[in-house]
């Protein structure tokens, strides 16, 4: 056997030897006697500069544009996918929603569905959310600066 190898059982076939691969945000290095495995803890940011953007799920956003940048949630979210937005450009950022979704910032909850939204207020003002409730609930786990709840 090469570095890191094992021997990994097959339906149906002759047990083999192999290597565990690792998938999106893992990595995996062989070593003499050794597999090390290691997960990347980096969080995925986008710079957006244009005046739109898609949000995706357990992604993070700077808006970055002279206007205002509208970030529309996922229509589709498990429960724990995390968000996060932070006010970088000279526009200020509005976080837009789908139909039956709400989002909940302590006390304050917003108008459910498309009238609904959460929006910066001021340069600095940055927002982490999670989904709480698969597809359609949203809540506030930390803010920064003045964040206007519709």
């Amino acid at each position: 056997l090469t570095d890191g190898q094992l021997v990994i059982g097959a339906t149906g076939g002759a047990p083999a030897a192999g290597n565990i691969v690792g998938g999106v945000g893992v990595t995996v290095t062989n070593t003499a006697n050794g597999i090390e495995i290691a997960a990347d803890s980096s969080e995925n940011w986008t710079d957006v500069t244009g005046t739109s953007q898609a949000m995706a799920v357990n992604s993070s956003y700077s808006a970055n544009n002279a206007a205002l940048v509208t970030l529309t949630l996922p229509a589709v979210a498990a429960y724990g996918s995390m968000f996060e937005v932070a006010y970088k450009g000279a526009g200020g950022f509005l976080i837009a929603q789908n139909a039956g979704q709400s989002v909940r910032m302590g006390t304050s909850v917003s108008s459910t569905g498309t009238g609904g939204s959460i929006a910066s207020s001021a340069a600095g003002d940055a927002v982490r959310f999670y989904c709480s409730t698969a597809n359609s609930g949203f809540t506030v786990l930390s803010a920064q600066g003045n964040l206007t709840i519709v």
